[in-house]
C-alpha cells in the first residue's frame, strides 16, 4: 500500500527523527512511503504554488516555524481544497485546540516518540484504507468514507447522514442500530444525534461547533460522556500520561 507524507519542520533533528520513524514504520508494515521535506511554509509553497494538485496523503506541520506557522500553512491548504490528513507537531500541548479549526487529525508533542508516531501512522493508514460507511436505499448503494461524515441525525423512522460536502443521505434506520457499527471517533451527543469527533471544532456549555460551523446541542444526560470522550480523543497518542 502507498502513502506520501510531506514534512514541514525547521529543526534538522526533529525532521530526522520523523523521517527515520516513518521509514521504520513503512518497513515494518510493508507500506510504500514517499517523504517530501521542507523547512518552512514559505519553502513549501515556493516549490508547490499550485495547491490544487497536492498529492500528499498527509502533512506533518510544525506549528512554530518561519513567518508562516503551521496553522497558517494548514489554513492555506484547506482553502485550496486539500481534504487530506494534517498532523501538527508542537512542543506545547496547549496548541492542540488550534488544530480543530483546520480539521487536523491530531498533534504530536516534540520530541516525537516512536511509539506515538506509530500510533499516529496507524491512524493515518486506517484513514487511507477502505474505511467507509455503506449507505443503502432502494435505488442505490454508496460507500461513504467515515472521514467525510459529520453527523448522523434521526427523524422519525429515518436517519440523515450529513457529509462535509454538504450532501445529505436519508436512510431508513435508527441511531441505536447505526452506532453499534461505527468507529470510536463517533459519539452520541443527543438521543437524535451522533457526531464525528474528528470534526469537532469547539465544545462549549451544552453545544458543539463542527468544522463546517454547524452547531448542535449536547443533551444534559450525554454531556459528561461527550466531554470525557472528546478529552480522550484529543490526547489519544499521549498514552500513560507520557510526553
Amino acid at each position: 500500500m502507498k502513502m506520501k507524507i510531506t514534512i514541514l519542520e525547521d529543526s534538522v533533528i526533529e525532521a530526522e527523527r520523523l523521517r527515520s520513524g516513518i521509514w521504520k514504520y513503512g518497513q515494518q508494515y510493508d507500506w510504500d512511503i514517499g517523504i517530501d521535506e521542507y523547512k518552512s511554509g514559505e519553502d513549501y509553497f515556493l516549490h508547490n504554488p499550485d495547491c490544487q494538485s497536492i498529492q500528499s496523503s498527509a502533512f506533518f506541520l510544525d506549528i512554530q516555524m518561519g513567518e508562516m506557522n503551521g496553522i497558517d500553512v494548514a489554513k492555506r491548504l484547506r482553502a485550496s481544497g486539500y481534504k487530506g490528513i494534517i498532523v501538527f507537531l508542537t512542543a506545547f500541548r496547549e496548541y492542540v485546540f488550534h488544530g480543530y479549526e483546520v480539521r487536523a487529525l491530531n498533534y504530536l508533542l516534540k520530541p516525537v516518540r516512536e511509539h506515538k508516531l506509530f500510533l499516529c501512522l496507524n491512524e493515518i493508514a486506517k484513514e487511507l484504507s477502505n474505511n467507509t460507511y455503506i449507505y443503502r436505499n432502494k435505488q442505490e448503494i454508496v460507500s461513504i468514507p467515515y472521514t467525510e461524515i459529520l453527523t448522523f441525525s434521526s427523524s422519525l423512522h429515518y436517519v440523515d447522514i450529513l457529509t462535509v460536502s454538504g450532501k445529505c443521505y436519508e436512510q431508513m434506520s435508527t441511531l441505536n442500530k447505526i452506532i453499534e457499527h461505527l468507529p470510536s471517533e463517533f459519539i452520541r451527543t443527543h438521543r437524535s444525534y451522533i457526531v464525528n469527533m474528528a470534526h469537532i471544532y469547539r465544545i462549549t456549555s451544552g453545544t458543539i461547533e463542527l468544522s463546517n460551523h454547524l452547531t448542535t446541542q449536547i443533551a444534559r444526560s450525554y454531556s459528561k460522556d461527550v466531554i470525557n470522550a472528546f478529552a480522550k480523543y484529543t490526547t489519544r497518542f499521549d498514552t500513560n500520561g507520557e510526553f
